[in-house]
């Protein structure tokens, strides 16, 4: 099992992932298709708490024992005081909700320092609810020092589906073959209501 490193420099405070360098407040999305690709970016978490970062890990119950075992890999026990671990339910705006609260509770613990999301909806999102849902999350997490990263089970979404992530974020992986850096994206919540508004026209 391999994970991507991801660092933060003292200089610039930009976390590498995969070779690519994102700064705080930016958002980074993540289809997979491959259980090692689901967990491939867990090495982002570790690095957050090598550097004592607020850390948020959100997944679905079916994901969580997955994700455990891989941290203990990494030397990161769950549950933990490390790593603020929330359970991902049917109820994606309370899941959302939930999610908001732990970063800022994070952010508040390390002061000073950035912070760190991780959110794995599996395929608990459909095709065209990805929008809302990347919308509603960028919104409740407008502001705060953190990248947050999210991730879906690629096999759930056509690729026109998948290109147009491209849009909305810093930067897009999809499976091991691309990725996509844009340094000028549209904020996920702002897309989300135009394309709503173009879409009641």
């Amino acid at each position: 099992m391999s994970f991507a490193p991801a660092s933060v420099t003292s200089q610039d405070h930009l976390v590498d992932i995969s070779g690519y360098s994102v700064s705080p407040r930016s958002c980074v999305i993540h289809f997979y298709y491959t259980r090692p690709e689901q967990e491939r970016l867990l090495g982002f978490l570790r690095d957050g708490v090598t550097r004592g970062e607020g850390v948020v890990m959100a997944c679905t119950a079916e994901a969580y024992d997955s994700f455990a075992a891989g941290l203990e890999m990494l030397g990161l026990r769950l549950p933990g005081h490390e790593i603020a671990a929330i359970e991902i339910t049917r109820n994606l705006q309370a899941s959302i909700d939930t999610i908001a609260s732990a970063a800022k509770h994070a952010l508040a613990r390390h002061r000073g320092h950035f912070g760190r999301v991780l959110c794995d909806f599996g395929s608990a999102v459909g095709q065209e609810a990805i929008f809302e849902v990347e919308g509603s999350l960028n919104f409740a997490l407008a502001g705060l020092d953190l990248v947050l990263v999210t991730q879906y089970d690629g096999r759930g979404f056509g690729a026109p589906i998948t290109i147009e992530q491209f849009q909305t974020h810093a930067l897009a992986i999809v499976g091991t073959a691309f990725f996509r850096e844009n340094r000028h994206y549209t904020p996920p919540e702002t897309y989300f209501r135009k394309r709503a508004a173009s879409n009641r026209a």
